[in-house]
């Protein structure tokens, strides 16, 4: 079963007036789609998390989600709760904030968020807040002195920290002062397609010393350049996944796909699309163990590490 690392659909639920229940032609997540493509969880982020009104709100917002029960979600706090999922067939939601703007200096907002549920957040929204640099930013700057602040707080509570959006200067603080693994939920390699938002070489090779994981991003313009949009095949994934297997090794490669947060390609058209790519990739070299932990397992590592 999947466990998919980046998920928009609460923010186009929002926008396309659509219900969660219901099978829809537009967008790219519902709960018939999810089982179709039978993913076991999800990371539902609340975007863009900029300010404290944007992520009450998000929260607020989150919450009826998930407890409105025709929508068949379970929220997961620990690691045992996926298996839960499993027993009661509901589809695990992991609350993730993508972005800290709304985080207070001290914290309490931080702690508080906790409580609530919050599992893994993004230090930006590739924009620059208090706490850290995005890309395409300043590239001198990096973490502040709260942002390593932010990094400790986040590892003392058991919150994960996903490097997606940071600009390099960023990452690399990150990567100093981590003392758990980190994600980069939704991001490709660099060598393949050179969008910014892509991670070079060295950043794998970072994410893999760090025990860490990241999420292969299904965004079209994440996967090959601009000009060859169109040639997008299944084979394009499996370059990204194969790329960052031969740098970093089948433990720390997962699936982060970005739906209903960007345009994907019609290989992977929605989320019921996973059944289709892992046939791929098993058809194509990948064995089933490989596959459980490209699917699943590297991401519950992560997990059982980070979360107490």
């Amino acid at each position: 079963m999947i466990i998919d690392g980046h998920t928009d659909v609460l923010y186009t639920l929002r926008r396309q007036q659509r219900q969660f229940s219901e099978e829809s032609e537009m967008g790219h997540v519902d709960l018939p789609r999810l089982r179709k493509g039978n993913v076991l969880a999800a990371f539902f982020a609340i975007y863009p998390a900029v300010s404290d009104y944007v992520l009450s709100k998000g929260v607020d917002d989150w919450f009826k989600l998930v407890n409105e029960l025709e929508n068949e979600l379970q929220q997961i706090k620990k690691v045992e709760d996926l298996d839960q999922c499993k027993k009661d067939n509901k589809i695990g939601a992991i609350l993730h904030f993508e972005g800290s703007g709304g985080i207070d200096s001290e914290f309490h907002n931080l702690r508080n968020y906790y409580r609530l549920g919050l599992r893994s957040m993004g230090l930006s929204w590739s924009n620059l807040n208090k706490f850290s640099t995005g890309v395409g930013k300043n590239s001198e700057r990096g973490l502040t002195a709260e942002g390593r602040e932010l990094v400790k707080e986040m590892e003392i509570l058991g919150i994960i920290v996903d490097v997606s959006h940071l600009n390099e200067k960023s990452f690399w603080d990150v990567i100093e002062i981590a003392s758990k693994p980190i994600i980069a939920s939704h991001s490709n390699a660099f060598s393949l397609c050179n969008h910014i938002r892509n991670l070079k070489d060295e950043q794998i090779e970072a994410i893999k010393d760090n025990n860490g994981t990241i999420g292969v991003n299904f965004v079209t313009s994440f996967l090959i350049s601009k000009e060859k949009k169109n040639e997008i095949t299944l084979e394009t994934i499996k370059k990204h996944i194969d790329k960052i297997v031969e740098l970093a090794g089948i433990n720390h490669v997962s699936f982060g796909s970005d739906f209903d947060g960007a345009t994907v390609p019609e290989v992977v058209k929605d989320v019921s699309y996973f059944t289709k790519l892992l046939k791929y990739l098993e058809e194509n070299g990948y064995t089933s163990k490989e596959l459980e932990k490209l699917s699943e397992e590297n991401y519950r590592r992560v997990m059982k590490t980070v979360w107490k």
